[in-house]
């Protein structure tokens, strides 16, 4: 049975104090999520794929006067995620919460796509966040609570290009895979939850042409695209008390996307 909710106050409801945060994927928007739980209290362990942007995100959680471990680990590898949470566990004991925002994106008409993109693209989006949710998920349920948050995207849930078919496939598995999980570690006190934003201001996002951006500012009710900052306030809610009786949701962040048309 899911314990229930104790706190009055808003600031033990959004309470991350000496939370421990395993965060997947340090990009864009896992930088910016690690930043913040670091902000508010959070013991953070990052784990990407590339040692040198790991070590640039440690670096600047540092300057700014917190702790952060960091691990390399590779999503589409059991062993290399396994490895990575018994390291978690000898110096912590515990995961409290843990958030996957490891992904890729590669653009080109559906007709065309290369198979080793396709497979990239599956395996890193897709499968990564399956295997991340099995092995964390096991930690989790011998623990008797803990909270997973899947990073989805509104392609997963409606076409919001058509240049990238293998991406949105992968995403709208990461929105069921979340839901799948959500079911089964239910009576262990889990939640397991995905959100869903639009284009956001991040790496994956830049150098491409005026006409790409007008299109996306045209479409977009609010006017203009996510910055990665205003995924943290839904991310804190969803890896907090307030959230507890929440689970197999997800939640568009998407300034009004999923009310409008599909991008060319």
């Amino acid at each position: 049975m899911k314990e229930k909710i104790q706190f009055w106050k808003v600031e033990e409801l959004f309470d991350l104090s000496d939370k421990v945060t395993f965060i997947s994927g340090i990009g864009g928007i896992g930088g910016i999520l690690a930043e913040a739980f670091a902000r508010n209290g959070s013991k953070i362990i990052l784990a990407d794929i590339n040692e040198q942007a790991l070590h640039k995100i440690k670096k600047k959680i540092t300057e700014l006067g917190f702790n952060a471990e960091t691990c390399k680990m590779d999503v589409t590898q059991k062993k290399s995620i396994s490895n990575v949470l018994k390291k978690i566990l000898k110096n912590y004991n515990v995961i409290d919460i843990f958030i996957n925002t490891s992904g890729i994106a590669i653009n080109e008409k559906a007709i065309n796509f290369d198979e080793e993109d396709i497979d990239r693209i599956i395996n890193i989006n897709l499968k990564g966040t399956i295997l991340c949710n099995q092995l964390v998920g096991r930690l989790m349920s011998k623990q008797g609570r803990g909270k997973i948050i899947n990073i989805g995207s509104i392609g997963g849930h409606i076409t919001h290009t058509l240049r990238s078919m293998p991406y949105g496939a992968s995403k709208a598995g990461v929105h069921q895979v979340t839901r799948s999980f959500a079911a089964e570690l239910a009576e262990y006190g889990i939640n397991v939850n995905s959100i869903a934003p639009t284009w956001v201001n991040t790496a994956m996002t830049a150098g491409k042409d005026e006409l790409y951006y007008q299109n996306i500012y045209n479409l977009t009710p609010f006017g203009r695209m996510c910055e990665p900052e205003e995924l943290i306030g839904t991310t804190i809610f969803l890896a907090t008390e307030s959230s507890n009786f929440i689970t197999g949701q997800t939640i568009f962040v998407d300034g009004g996307w999923s009310i409008s048309k599909a991008l060319y």
